[in-house]
């Protein structure tokens, strides 16, 4: 059996085994180069896959960014915002308070660094926030004050008026009354009296009112500047994280050489006002009229 085998091997041409082998590597190749597409495929779908979710990822980390920075950029313009004595204080911080949860997202998706600088940021603006409240509340209390007087000294002069005018018509009249007349002279005397009083008054404040709410001012811009600056690594710490170029020196000098100017600007401003307001309050008339 094995001699018949045999035989019959070696009967089988060598053309025909050349044919054999051919296919055995043309199959061979076929299977490796299948495999290398389909590990090619699978690199590709992995790639994509991971891109997918990267660029879902980036989505999600700008849209917590942008909505942060517009609650930051809200805690800023409140600094200024504490020098207008003109609005209520529940209206000073109110656009932040509405805006600031969106800066709580950031610590969810954001790196060690960027969540170590927004909470140094954060934490630095509430120390502002309550140290201006504090002297806010202290020269609104002055201002309050003064309008106080204001009113009285308008009420005292609606008296005043309204006795003038019956001493008037007392002269018309022609009775020669001299208690009344008396009576009528000494209310004006007193009425006159209780103006000039309050007027003296609200000078006295006034002169210490004004120049403390300059400074007042003052203090808020350059509060302003301090924390401006410590924006700067926040902002390169979230643009590393969206992979944007960012030149920090670059940015840095710019905000340092905004907050000069600023600075220079308010206080140019003091210099020129102050004479001004000193002049006016100093000036006194003899007798309110």
């Amino acid at each position: 059996m094995a001699t018949t085998l045999m035989s019959v091997l070696e009967n089988i041409p060598a053309t025909f085994w050349g044919v054999v082998v051919g296919s055995f590597f043309s199959l061979a190749g076929v299977y490796l180069a299948n495999r290398a597409s389909d590990n090619r495929l699978r690199k590709q779908f992995d790639h994509e896959r991971i891109q997918k979710s990267k660029d879902r990822e980036m989505i999600l980390k700008k849209e917590v960014f942008l909505a942060a920075s517009d609650a930051i950029a809200a805690g800023m313009n409140a600094i200024g915002r504490y020098a207008n004595f003109e609005l209520p204080d529940n209206q000073i911080t109110s656009d932040y308070s509405e805006k600031a949860p969106a800066i709580s997202k950031v610590h969810v998706i954001a790196n060690t660094k960027t969540v170590q600088e927004i909470t140094n940021f954060t934490g630095e603006l509430g120390v502002v926030f309550l140290k201006l409240i504090a002297k806010r509340l202290e020269l609104m209390s002055d201002k309050n004050q003064l309008q106080a007087l204001d009113d009285q000294i308008k009420q005292y002069a609606r008296e005043r008026d309204r006795i003038l005018e019956m001493m008037k018509q007392h002269n018309i009249e022609g009775v020669v009354d001299m208690h009344r007349w008396n009576i009528l002279q000494e209310n004006f005397d007193n009425e006159q009296n209780r103006i000039n009083d309050a007027s003296k008054h609200h000078s006295e404040l006034a002169m210490s009112f004004y120049p403390r709410q300059l400074k007042f001012m003052q203090e808020c811009v350059s509060e302003t500047g301090k924390l401006g600056k410590l924006l700067v690594p926040l902002l390169s710490s979230v643009r590393h994280e969206l992979e944007l170029p960012f030149d920090e020196k670059a940015y840095r000098q710019v905000t340092e050489d905004g907050i000069s100017k600023q600075e220079l600007a308010i206080e140019e401003f003091v210099k020129k006002f102050m004479p001004f307001v000193e002049k006016q309050l100093s000036w006194q008339p003899d007798e309110v009229q």
